[in-house]
């Protein structure tokens, strides 16, 4: 529910527990509360009704194969209910931009949707014949005006209306399939639909999505699968109809869907890498460029020459020793692998004025539109015309490049045009080998609208009051009514590995668990649903997936490590040790391992056999100051004192000791009888931790059982030895 009205706070929590009964009592206290909610008591008293029939045949123990269809649609029927209550409570004065539209929509309640189609319809045939009149520009000027205003009306009108009437929904079904009126006027119909059924669900508009999908317009087709799979991602958890199950089984059947569904998902996966790129670019990319303004300051009087820049070796030098070469490089991998790349370079470009009107940020680009048409300028209508068909850009970067032609010099918009032109030739030239036209491809289509979406979500001026569908990525394969499209383990590898090398962890375990349930297992994909779980802080999970990996495959060095890892997180000391003896095999002269296999034995008290592997570690390593510190932890807790004092003033004499060595150190001192050193020795350990007088004691603490097992210390002892260093270490603070 995107609502905050606290009275149906627990409505949700009735429902999914089935306690009906309860969800009737919610709905009745907020008739009773709120006036204007009286006209829905009719509407409560139905449903509950239904729900009283249904429970009195339930409980007569008849067979009912309808029962379970029956009662999710009745708890549906309570969601829409509480949503159509909470629209009315808050139409009366809450702020978003939503409400301030629907009022004005209501104010103006003679402007049907129907009656808007059809002055659309009137006045874009009389600007198909403006030319004909007697003062064409007038003409062109006067129908172009009004047909815009018409197509923000339409559109805030399709946006808030709910919930969409049959009429209305005839009247849109009628204009989508009307060939009169201009292609992107239905494409931006199609977004207007999505955005409406985003802010409160919404039946028809899911039946009208799927419509639109089965459009011979490719364009209305995509945004309509994009739409779609958005909304059935967000109210994945609400219960559908038999009407939209049917509706959804209908268009299953279409040749097309699996595919295009397969192909849209992969669109919404790659857009969860945007954030990363778009913040590597600004992070690092533009701070290195603005490092080497001076250099270019200076070769800023050659010509303009696009071809002698790029082959200036000068230039290619600079960039290197910059590193800029290697971060551009990747980005341009990046965007050949399918990334957007492109919203860090025009996220910043969204501050005009065209971009204040929600309708715009779903409105195709086209060249006639009054804010870019330029009339007479033959160059600038050229670069219009190369940027509305230049595939590398999303609509509303092309209407960002488009209205900002006005503010870049003449000599740069040449550059511009000669850049874009070969740029899209070459893409052309790609798309037209592969596909065998020039026609947009159904997923260039789909990689468009889906940035258009990401930019209105990350960058329009009042983005916080929308549901965010790109706020914690949009997990298509996991929606529970379209599990038989995610079927084929390819695609699923594809998206899991993509979700895997990008840190998305939660996501990758998601389709790797439903590929591990559809194949048979593998080494490599048991690793990975290890290296998720560790990552998300499940190690015993992580564990498990490791040891089936080691049974797939018992020679991978890199799972034995993640075992012993994960056995060492959990206290698994001889597990540890037996993963790590097994590394050892192969490498008996790793000064790692010997470290490794000596603190495993240490934590299982076998100190003559760990201090064997700590000497070798510190012998092989030459001085390693890992293994002096695992030695120095050793010969204290074996007691062996005269060794361990060697090893502890062979830390403390090193450049930058740590807060455990000084600690160590106090134990040692305690534990041979000299309280002072270890007083003194504990207050400099306090000084390394920055006067963390908090982590000093809970380290003290844990250590507590080994300084008094092996040298009798008085815990009274203990305790003034503390004090003393805990005092010690304040007067010493500046």
């Amino acid at each position: 529910m995107n609502d905050n009205i606290k009275l149906f706070d627990d409505i949700e929590t009735f429902l999914t527990e089935g306690r009906m009964s309860a969800a009737f009592r919610v709905l009745d206290n907020a008739v009773a509360a709120y006036p204007e909610l009286t006209r829905y008591a009719a509407e409560v008293d139905r449903l509950r009704q239904g729900y009283g029939y249904m429970t009195t045949y339930a409980l007569q123990g008849l067979p009912d194969p309808g029962l379970g269809d029956a009662h999710s649609e009745l708890a549906e029927g309570v969601r829409s209910l509480v949503d159509a209550m909470c629209r009315t409570i808050r139409v009366k004065d809450a702020p978003t931009l939503y409400f301030n539209t629907l009022r004005y929509e209501q104010m103006s309640a003679s402007d049907q949707l129907t009656t808007l189609l059809d002055e659309y319809r009137k006045v874009t045939q009389r600007l198909s014949l403006a030319a004909l009149a007697e003062n064409p520009e007038h003409a062109v000027r006067e129908f172009t005006d009004r047909t815009e205003q018409l197509e923000k009306r339409l559109f805030n009108r399709v946006w808030t209306a709910y919930p969409l009437t049959a009429p209305e929904v005839s009247a849109l079904a009628d204009a989508m399939s009307d060939r009169s009126l201009p292609q992107y006027f239905k494409a931006l119909m199609t977004g207007a639909v999505t955005l409406g059924l985003m802010e409160m669900y919404d039946e028809r508009r899911m039946l009208l999505l799927m419509d639109m999908y089965a459009s011979d317009d490719a364009d209305v087709s995509v945004r309509a699968l994009c739409g779609l799979l958005v909304a059935m991602w967000l109210y994945r958890h609400r219960a559908m109809s038999a009407r939209l199950r049917n509706r959804l089984a209908a268009i299953k059947d279409m040749p097309s869907w699996t595919r295009d569904v397969r192909m849209a998902t992969m669109q919404f996966v790659r857009s969860r890498d945007t954030e990363r790129i778009t913040r590597k670019f600004n992070d690092e990319v533009m701070p290195e460029m603005m490092k080497l303004r001076p250099e270019i300051e200076k070769l800023k009087d050659m010509p303009v020459d696009p071809d002698a820049i790029e082959e200036n070796p000068e230039w290619a030098e600079m960039l290197e020793k910059s590193g800029v070469g290697d971060r551009l490089r990747e980005l341009q991998e990046l965007q050949e692998d399918g990334a957007d790349v492109m919203m860090a370079t025009f996220g910043k470009l969204k501050t005009f004025s065209f971009f204040n009107d929600i309708a715009n940020w779903f409105m195709p680009f086209h060249p006639s539109h009054s804010q870019i048409a330029v009339g007479d300028e033959p160059e600038l209508n050229a670069l219009i015309e190369v940027i509305g068909s230049a595939p590398m850009f999303c609509d509303n970067d092309k209407y960002s490049i488009a209205l900002s032609l006005s503010q870049i010099p003449a000599a740069q918009r040449d550059m511009m045009l000669s850049q874009l032109r070969m740029q899209s030739e070459q893409l052309d030239a790609v798309r037209m080998a592969g596909a065998g036209g020039r026609t947009p491809g159904r997923e260039e289509l789909a990689t468009n609208y889906v940035r258009n979406l990401y930019r209105f979500f990350k960058l329009f001026r009042r983005k916080g009051e929308f549901t965010d569908p790109f706020a914690v990525g949009l997990n298509i394969p996991a929606i529970p009514a379209l599990e038989a499209e995610f079927d084929d383990a390819d695609t699923l590898m594809v998206i899991a590995e993509f979700y895997f090398r990008r840190g998305y962890y939660a996501d990758a375990l998601d389709v790797f668990r439903r590929l591990s349930s559809m194949t048979a297992p593998t080494a490599a994909i048991c690793q990975k649903m290890g290296y998720c779980e560790q990552s998300l802080g499940n190690i015993g999970a992580a564990l498990r997936h490791y040891e089936q990996a080691d049974m797939l495959d018992s020679t991978s060095r890199w799972t034995i490590r993640r075992l012993a890892w994960c056995h060492r997180m959990l206290g698994h000391w001889q597990q540890a040790l037996d993963c790590y003896r097994r590394l050892a095999e192969e490498r008996p002269d790793d000064v790692g391992l010997a470290l490794n296999i000596g603190l495993s034995l240490v934590k299982l008290r076998r100190y003559d056999e760990a201090l064997q592997y700590l000497f070798k570690a510190e012998f092989l390593g030459s001085g390693n100051e890992k293994a002096t510190r695992a030695l120095a932890w050793c010969t204290l807790l074996d007691g062996d004192y005269d060794r361990c004092v060697k090893y502890t003033a062979t830390l403390l004499a090193a450049a930058s000791p740590r807060p455990n060595d000084y600690i160590n150190a106090g134990h040692l001192s305690l534990l041979t009888g000299h309280p002072g050193e270890a007083a003194d020795h504990y207050a400099e350990a306090i000084k390394a931790m920055d006067g963390d007088i908090d982590r000093f004691m809970r380290i003290l603490g844990e250590d507590r059982g080994t300084i008094t097992a092996f040298g009798q210390v008085d815990p009274h002892l203990t305790a003034i030895v503390t004090d003393k260093a805990i005092e010690s270490s304040r007067t010493a603070q500046p």
